[in-house]
């Protein structure tokens, strides 16, 4: 789960006019974070559909199990609503950083179409092929398992210890584009109230 705060001082003011003209405030601010909400899941929604993987026509759908993660909005206080994505790898997609081996003392980075989704132990239950570790490295890989095929040998996973993930640039929404949809919705309320 993260937390990001759409706290920039021109969108905070004008949002506040908002507010202010508002003759039910904390509605408002629950319309504004349904608003989020569907930008949010409407952006996932377009990553699952225009990210192919890399590895494998198999899919494993994590932009849609991110969509699915969107959770319904909460009022914090009398001016601020928080959306929260619920999922356990979004903040690793947004900021990047170090995933390290914990348990098992390597990680296991898929490299052929058979071992994309599949964890060693999976991999060798459902394809039925033995995995044997053909060499070990000082230099951060701590080897790669293979299997035999046939009369060749297919690297199926490389060992590491630790890799460093980038952040994804386009994991969430512009910030611009968010406040741009919340303010207009927010408008859009205001603008019925005074009509009524």
């Amino acid at each position: 789960m993260i937390a990001i705060a759409y706290n920039r001082a021109e969108f905070s003011a004008e949002f506040g006019r908002l507010l202010e003209r508002s003759k039910n405030p904390a509605g408002l601010l629950l319309i504004a974070g349904r608003e989020l909400a569907n930008q949010l899941r409407s952006h996932f929604r377009g990553k699952e559909a225009s990210e192919p993987n890399k590895l494998s026509p198999r899919r494993q759908h994590f932009w849609l199990q991110v969509m699915r993660a969107v959770q319904s909005p909460q009022v914090q206080a009398p001016t601020s609503v928080s959306v929260s994505i619920n999922h356990p790898a979004i903040a690793q997609k947004v900021y990047g950083g170090p995933i390290v081996a914990k348990r098992a003392g390597a990680l296991t980075i898929p490299v052929s179409e058979k071992a994309y989704g599949r964890t060693a132990a999976t991999f060798e239950r459902e394809t039925g092929l033995k995995l044997f570790l053909i060499k070990k490295t000082a230099a951060g890989d701590r080897g790669v398992l293979a299997a035999k095929i046939g009369q060749q040998i297919e690297v199926e996973y490389v060992l590491r210890k630790s890799v460093n993930q980038q952040p994804d640039a386009d994991a969430l929404p512009p910030q611009s584009d968010l406040e741009k949809a919340i303010v207009a919705r927010g408008q859009a309320v205001v603008d019925r109230e005074g009509i009524q």
